[in-house]
This record gives structure tokens, sequence and C-alpha cells, in this order.
């Protein structure tokens, strides 16, 4: 019997996620959905600087309607404010510098979003964290 792979590739609007989804296309795969993470909160942190999340979905869409690969927007922001913001926001009154980037890809990135996603993938393909395996002289990216 034959198993499709069902992949899932988080596409943040910057190039590594977009040539990780290319290269899959590029390979043959067929049973792929591009996931968009909303994680920055608009109007309630906005004195925390800009975030320019619109640009960044605006290009994901272009580069899933040229790959011909469905996106779907997910919604993390309370998520991303339970577990980062408010751990920043504690450090900080602390007296101490946090690194947020650290807990968002570890709580957000592949916590809550695999939490939420369930079994609906088999594999999450990202552009963080890249290995290069090489098989019949072909690279992969894992």
């Amino acid at each position: 019997m034959c198993t499709v792979n069902r992949r899932g590739v988080l596409l943040s609007g910057g190039v590594d996620s977009a040539t990780a989804l290319m290269r899959l296309v590029a390979r043959g795969e067929k049973n792929i959905t591009a996931y968009y993470l909303k994680i920055w909160l608009e109007d309630e942190l906005s004195y925390m600087g800009d975030c320019p999340w619109e640009e960044d979905l605006a290009y994901a869409r272009a580069v899933c309607e040229h790959a011909g690969v469905p996106l779907e927007v997910v919604s993390l922001q309370q998520e991303y404010y339970d577990r980062v913001v408010s751990y920043a926001l504690a450090e900080l009154r602390a007296g101490r510098t946090p690194s947020p980037d650290i807990f968002c890809n570890q709580r957000i990135k592949f916590g809550a979003f695999l939490e939420r996603l369930g079994t609906e993938v088999d594999t999450v393909v990202s552009g963080h964290y890249a290995r290069i395996e090489h098989h019949s002289g072909e690279a992969w990216l894992l």
C-alpha cells in the first residue's frame, strides 16, 4: 500500500522558508499545505515596535500562488502573548535581558503550532535549523 506523505511548510514570508517550499515543489511533492503563523499583536503591544506582518503575509501568499500550494493563516496571537511576551516583560521587570526569539521558536513554532496542527500533516518543513543530507547526488534540506 502506498502512503502519501502530507507536508506542512512554515512559511514566514522570508527567503529561507520560500526556498524550502519551492524545493519541495521542484521535487514533485504534491500533498503540501503552507502555514503562515500570525503571532504579532497589532495594537496591544505597538509600543514594542513595528512588525511588517502584512507584507510578510502578502509575500507568502504570492509564493504559494506561484507554487500552486494552499496557504493557511494560523492565528497564535494569544499563545504568543502567553508564552513569549509575558516572559519577556517579566524578565525586563526583573532587570534581566530576555531572548524572546528563542522562546518563540521553542514555544510557538515548535510548540503551539504543532499542538494546533495535530495529525494534519506527517512532516513539517521550515527555513529554520536546516541540515543538509546528500542522497543520490542531490542535496536535501532537512
